[in-house]
């Protein structure tokens, strides 16, 4: 049964009571640390002044450095950033499957950049590091006049202006957002839909702003065919997607979508808790205290720059003149100095810089700053730069592997299904066919960005550490062929530190593989060995067999002559 306008509204409500603690929060979070979404709570008019409790710009320029790194690390809009690979090795290995797979990642990845994609992306991270939650919404553009897929639109909800559920794994899957359209924007939309109290307002007033709910959530019933499969239509489809006016209370329209159309990741998350935590949460009192301190330094200055005179009573001539190079008389006796000073206002201007510095240097360390901008070098060796980008996955590892489950993910399988459906693909090949009609291609998503390869850096890392084990084990043999290596269990010490160093175990041979080549090894130079000595022996043989018939004809000569003398 189909879910009222009602019904919706109040479980908005509901959904919007859980999230107040969070609200809070989110707004001291935006006055600090990006002011032009400081709109949860305090709500500003259009191109009012959003800086009133700035006055330190540090936690600002860290969150746009750690947003751009994130997107230049995970979604660069330079390079590709996927590939698609099935999850039959079979299937992978045939030619005419990878070139398939290729030809597709390429397609989605054109889409991409002639979408806003890159633009939202980069809201989306913004989004993540400043509140810990984020939203994607992921639409298809109409199908264009030729009848082509006509491409994406993305769309970054402001936060504080949707609701979220989750269901029994955890998983996003409800969103209730609000739309803020005018009313001829509206009918444009939805035509004579929108109800007769706003028709009335389109002809008085068609630029009034009027607030929209768009609640997506999981269709609890559809209708089947006799063959089992979902009927068609945008009122059966796995994800229910209704409009309704606030004012007046009334269902718009209802379609629905075939996969969850928004992708919502966490940076952490509290268990039991459904929004997420982001480093600005632990930043907050570093950012907050930093900018009381800049702001009590800057109302402090003057005292230091300009301080409060010490006068007697009627010993200047005329009015204190403050400026520089100016000239005051005082009358009385004795030293100026007991008719006019400046008084000491203890400021230390040196303790303030040390007090900020400190702050600065904290917020830095919790956006990840010193580790994200490489400490590059001209003499920087391979090794270092490998060391760096390792450091940089031990941070952000935790980060990137809950983006590519709750963002990545759910966005490639959204845009493949979307361009399948429209036919943006060549034909499935020959190969794939039948494995499709069984339900049985299962296509998995391999990431390519510099963050996924720094993560891969690590397997290289460990193969430079177990070859240059070997290397120094095979040295050490050859140089001091002593029995002390008798001792040593080489092949275990070299396939534990193979272990410890994270080297996947398929880089090594099973060691029945390497007792059967050893032993081929060992029985090839046994018959080189053998062959050798043959070799030699005939060579003797030969060099034997000349000398022998020299020397029996030199007994036969001296035989001869013996007998003639006789």
């Amino acid at each position: 049964m189909a879910a009222t306008a009602l019904r919706l509204l109040k479980r908005y409500e509901q959904l919007l009571s859980v999230q107040q603690p969070c609200r809070t929060v989110w707004q001291d979070i935006a006055d600090f640390v990006i002011p032009y979404k400081a709109n949860i709570i305090t709500k500003r008019l259009e191109g009012a002044k959003q800086t009133d409790r700035l006055f330190d710009a540090t936690a600002p320029h860290a969150l746009l450095l750690l947003g751009a790194s994130l997107n230049a690390s995970m979604t660069p809009a330079t390079q590709p950033w996927l590939s698609l690979a099935m999850r039959s090795e079979a299937l992978n290995a045939i030619k005419e499957v990878q070139d398939w797979l290729e030809d597709c990642a390429r397609r989605m990845h054109r889409a991409f950049r002639q979408s806003t994609f890159n633009q939202s992306v980069h809201e989306l991270y913004l989004d993540l590091a400043a509140f810990g939650t984020g939203a994607l919404f992921v639409e298809e553009r109409p199908i264009t006049r030729a009848g082509v897929f006509g491409g994406f639109r993305f769309q970054v909800p402001a936060l504080g202006t949707y609701v979220i559920a989750e269901d029994a794994e955890g998983v996003v899957d409800t969103l209730f957002r609000t739309l803020t359209l005018s009313v001829r924007a509206a009918y444009a939309k939805w035509q004579e839909k929108i109800g007769r109290e706003w028709l009335t307002k389109l002809a008085q007033k068609p630029d009034d702003p009027v607030e929209i709910l768009h609640a997506v959530y999981p269709r609890a019933e559809r209708a089947y065919g006799a063959d089992g499969v979902p009927k068609r239509g945008g009122a059966n489809m796995a994800y229910a997607s209704c409009y309704v006016a606030l004012q007046p209370k009334h269902k718009i329209e209802e379609g629905g979508f075939e996969e969850f159309p928004f992708m919502v990741p966490r940076w952490a998350k509290t268990s039991g808790e459904v929004y997420g935590r982001g480093p600005s949460h632990t930043a907050l009192p570093d950012i907050a205290t930093l900018n009381a301190a800049k702001e009590f330094i800057l109302k402090a200055a003057p005292l230091a720059m300009w301080p409060p005179s010490l006068e007697r009573d009627d010993s200047v001539v005329g009015e204190l003149d403050t400026n520089p190079m100016g000239r005051n008389v005082v009358n009385g006796a004795g030293p100026i100095g007991e008719q006019l000073a400046f008084m000491d206002t203890r400021q230390r201007p040196d303790l303030r810089q040390l007090v900020l510095a400190d702050l600065r240097q904290a917020v830095h360390a919790i956006y990840f700053t010193e580790q994200l901008i490489l400490r590059e070098k001209p003499d920087m060796t391979a090794t270092e730069v490998m060391a760096l980008q390792e450091q940089m996955q031990r941070l952000l590892g935790p980060t990137t592997g809950r983006l590519e489950s709750e963002f990545l993910n759910p966005l490639v399988q959204r845009a493949f299904a979307i361009m399948a459906r429209a036919g943006a693909f060549l034909p499935l090949p020959e190969a794939l066919r039948e494995v499709t009609r069984r339900g049985q291609a299962d296509l998995d998503v391999e990431y390519e960005g510099p963050m996924a390869r720094a993560q891969r850096t690590i397997e290289l890392a460990a193969q430079d550490r177990v070859v240059g084990f070997v290397l120094a084990v095979a040295q050490g043999k050859a140089q001091f062929p002593a029995a002390e290596w008798d001792l040593l269990k080489t092949d275990k010490m070299i396939r534990d530190r193979a272990d410890i160093t994270g080297l996947p175990s398929d880089n090594l041979e099973a060691q029945a593989t390497v007792d059967q080549v050893r032993e081929a090894r060992r029985e090839a130079a046994d018959n080189k060995g053998k062959l050798d000595m043959a070799t030699q022996m005939a060579e003797a043989a030969g060099k034997v067999a000349p000398f022998m018939k020299q020397a029996g004809e030199m007994a036969g000569a001296q035989n001869g002559q013996t007998g003639r003398a006789a």
